[in-house]
């Protein structure tokens, strides 16, 4: 079977594996998502109250919805607002779909090679779902504390950041990972002793 017709049936198994795992994956890595906007709203006057997911209220999608309060200043005894993020679970599954399916497919080496690949890759995968889903979850808690602060204009670098990864950043930022991943795993020796790969 040629190189090409494989990679077109994995693409094609990974979208249709996304697709229908799309809501699971979003429960699954609901947890993670909460705790990295957790750990970002600690330096900011904010308050994340959940992060889970729920039936989308404008189509039948699923999606992961994020709970938080803003708060003037951060000693304040009551929150000024309630935001609710949301992110489509489609949005949220597309990250490891593509991280993960050009990663499996990318040609290697030997067996070693791959493994060593996909080590790197998880503790990659977990920044570009921090600064992708995560964000997405976030962002408009920063617009809504520039507005309690009397900023003339609220659009911050949160929305900004948000609106690049809308406009096709995503995919950008998803298939630059894979491959800083495979580039970094390339560059390690296969066996103890071999010379770099070129």
């Amino acid at each position: 079977m040629r190189r090409e017709v494989r990679w077109a049936i994995v693409a094609i198994a990974a979208l249709a594996a996304g697709a229908i795992c799309a809501a699971p994956y979003a429960r699954l890595a609901a947890p993670y998502y909460e705790a990295v906007d957790r750990l970002i709203a600690a330096n900011y006057p904010w308050e994340i109250a959940s992060v889970d997911v729920k039936a989308g209220k404008t189509g039948p999608s699923s999606e992961l919805r994020l709970v938080g309060y803003v708060r003037r200043h951060r000693d304040d005894p009551q929150p000024a607002a309630m935001i609710v993020g949301h992110v489509q679970v489609g949005e949220a599954v597309e990250t490891p779909v593509v991280f993960w399916t050009l990663l499996l497919i990318w040609p290697a080496a030997s067996l070693r090679q791959r493994v060593t690949r996909l080590a790197i890759g998880l503790p990659v995968f977990l920044v570009l779902e921090a600064a992708t889903t995560a964000c997405q979850l976030i962002y408009s808690m920063a617009g809504i504390s520039a507005e309690l602060a009397g900023a003339d204009d609220p659009l911050t670098m949160w929305d900004r950041w948000s609106r690049f990864l809308e406009t096709g950043g995503r995919f950008a930022i998803e298939l630059g990972a894979a491959l800083l991943t495979v580039s970094l795993g390339s560059r390690l020796p296969l066996t103890s002793g071999s010379p770099r790969t070129p």
